[in-house]
């Protein structure tokens, strides 16, 4: 009798880690056992406290909680299948090893363990859904952000607008039909937006909501394969299927009392995918979550223009998406209304949605952060001049310009990159975190274009479409790719010709050679002794080279223009305003180290989840 009570007690105690009374628990037994006296009820109760089962509450009713599971335990195996989960600790940084010989590891008998990644850093506990009231959550003040309308744009002045009036006296002077619609285009050309856009100096702020970010579902997949695995057994596992933890990782429960007291409690940090407006969302970070200058990187895809097909995508299964076409057009009015509300203004309003969440971006960046802005060619040169206004122009990084397919249908020339622009929250000071980017050379391919030779250690150097014994040289095990590189220098202010310090005959397997009068070595007589004995220089008829292998230093540095990033033929692209992984993955190598903080802020579908 005393095991099934104990059993009973356990089922009705909450599993998420909540307390719950003395009373309303000993109420609820009584509902399944109507003669439970008080005494045998206390025993079984204070038994479970005392092997560990239950735990005290902190209030003075007497109420108990469920010890669940804590950071160093693991989930139990109750079925007996073998299968477990357990904590994963952060891996801490351990010495590089030296490079050895790949070795076939065995794999370890029994069931494979599911691991969940473990964040060491903390954040302020997000109100639950479901558990929001006024009193708890309440309705804060909208916040106000203030810029300056006054900044002396170095793009706004035209020199032409002060001849406005008389362009338009000698368009009607001349009679002339053509005249008058030049005149017309010349005057619309000269009211088109600089940096100073309809509505910028009207006023000198804006006002957005801060809202709280409430939390919908988690999302942990060792928490989701122990619960299916555990679940979907025995004839009946379709019946006995329950949604109820599935998105809940054991290691982010607060006790309720805390759960409930939202944005003052620490909790674990994880990654979060949050569905908003990303004007509303910075606005919430800095002031609920008070990350101000705490994060690294700030990645924003905005739309690339204000035409239909650049903003919406009605279908999933047609990316080709035109702008104008009646076959295009959702039939939803509420997204026709929604296209015609936010870029009610034109370009102006555009402008104004750049502005807004660029400004919000530099407050949530670190000192040594970066944002990156991607954009077609339709509005780069806008969002360049906004990013000068938020940021400075001394901010300016780069442009980094990517393809994005390898061919595109087009009447003129065809469109097949994108650009990102990079700005840092303090470039001109010094502050910005970067960390290069190498990619391995190949010999007669980008950064290995003059790799042309190969050197035998028996037949020594040739070209590198040679042949040994009928067999390609560079297939060779032996054989070392190298190109010849250049040993003069132009020098400028340095003497040259006889006596100079670094002009001198070079001999060289019975050859001699020297500069010519406009050049001298890079090197003096000794550093070239030292070159001839390591056979780090070979003679080509007139001249002298430096052997420079290709496993010297077998990477070279990116630049900003990435030809190597474009979307497969084959790849699973399901939205055509969908980035490439690998874009978003060099932006954060560059410009980010593990543990740093990354804010998306303004991504598009198929964008952020990678």
């Amino acid at each position: 009798m005393t095991a099934s009570l104990r059993e009973l007690l356990l089922s009705i105690v909450p599993d998420d880690g909540s307390a719950v009374g003395n009373l309303a628990l000993a109420a609820a037994m009584r509902e399944s056992v109507p003669d439970l006296s008080d005494e045998t009820y206390q025993r079984i109760r204070d038994g479970l406290i005392a092997e560990g089962m239950l735990g005290k509450g902190r209030g003075r009713g007497g109420s108990v909680f469920l010890v669940g599971l804590d950071d160093e335990d693991e989930i139990d195996d109750r079925d007996g299948d073998g299968f477990s989960l357990t904590a994963q600790e952060p891996a801490t940084p351990s010495a590089p090893k030296p490079a050895s010989s790949t070795k076939k590891v065995a794999r370890k008998a029994g069931p494979a363990q599911v691991l969940s990644y473990r964040h060491t850093e903390t954040r302020v506990n997000n109100p639950e859904v479901g558990m929001v009231h006024p009193d708890n959550d309440p309705d804060q003040p909208k916040t106000v952000w203030k810029y300056d309308p006054h900044l002396d744009p170095e793009l706004m002045f035209d020199s032409q607008r002060g001849a406005v009036e008389k362009l338009i006296d000698d368009a009607l002077a001349s009679g002339d039909a053509d005249a008058m619609r030049d005149a017309l285009v010349e005057l619309k050309r000269l009211q088109e937006p600089y940096l100073n856009w309809a509505g910028k100096a009207e006023g000198t702020s804006f006002a957005v909501d801060t809202v709280s970010l409430h939390v919908h579902e988690r999302v942990d997949p060792a928490t989701i394969l122990a619960n299916a695995r555990k679940r979907l057994k025995g004839e009946k596992a379709g019946e006995a299927w329950r949604q109820a933890d599935l998105f809940a990782a054991a290691f982010e429960n607060l006790p309720l009392r805390q759960a409930l007291d939202f944005y003052h409690h620490e909790k674990g940090w994880s990654n979060r995918l949050i569905a908003g407006d990303s004007l509303l969302v910075m606005n919430s970070l800095l002031h609920k979550e008070s990350m101000a200058g705490k994060v690294q990187m700030v990645y924003i895809d905005p739309p690339y223009g204000i035409k239909y097909g650049s903003n919406f995508q009605p279908f999933t299964n047609k990316r080709d998406v035109k702008d104008g076409a009646d076959a295009d057009l959702t039939q939803e009015p509420e997204m026709i209304k929604a296209f015609r509300d936010t870029w009610e203004l034109g370009i102006h309003s555009y402008l104004t949605y750049l502005r807004d969440r660029l400004l919000l971006a530099k407050e949530l960046l670190h000192e040594s952060g970066s944002v990156f802005v991607q954009i077609g060619d339709e509005n780069l040169h806008h969002v360049r001049e906004v990013l000068d206004d938020v940021l400075g122009r001394s901010n300016f990084v780069s442009v980094i310009t990517f393809v994005k397919t390898s061919s595109s249908t087009n009447d003129n020339l065809s469109n097949v990159a994108d650009y990102i622009v990079w700005y840092g929250k303090d470039v001109a000071g010094g502050n910005l975190k970067f960390r290069p980017i190498y990619v391995e050379k190949e010999a007669g391919e980008t950064g290995g274009t003059n790799y042309n030779r190969i050197n035998h250690p028996t037949k020594g150097g040739m070209s590198i479409s040679a042949k040994i014994d009928g067999k390609p040289a560079v297939d060779d095990p032996q054989s070392r790719i190298y190109s010849l590189d250049n040993l003069t220098s132009q020098g400028a202010g340095r003497e040259k010709g006889e006596g100079a310090a670094s002009w001198f005959p070079v001999s060289l397997q019975g050859e001699e050679y020297r500069p010519s009068m406009q050049v001298r070595w890079k090197t003096n007589e000794e550093g070239m002794e030292r070159l001839r004995k390591a056979r780090r220089i070979e003679g080509t008829g007139t001249r002298v080279g430096y052997v420079r292998y290709l496993d010297d230093f077998p990477v070279f540095p990116i630049s900003n223009n990435w030809t190597d990033v474009g979307a497969s033929f084959m790849a699973d692209k399901l939205y055509v305003v969908q980035t490439v992984q690998k874009v978003v993955e060099r932006c954060l190598l560059m410009t980010t180290d593990p543990g740093d903080l990354v804010v998306n802020g303004g991504a598009k579908v198929g964008h952020s989840a990678a």
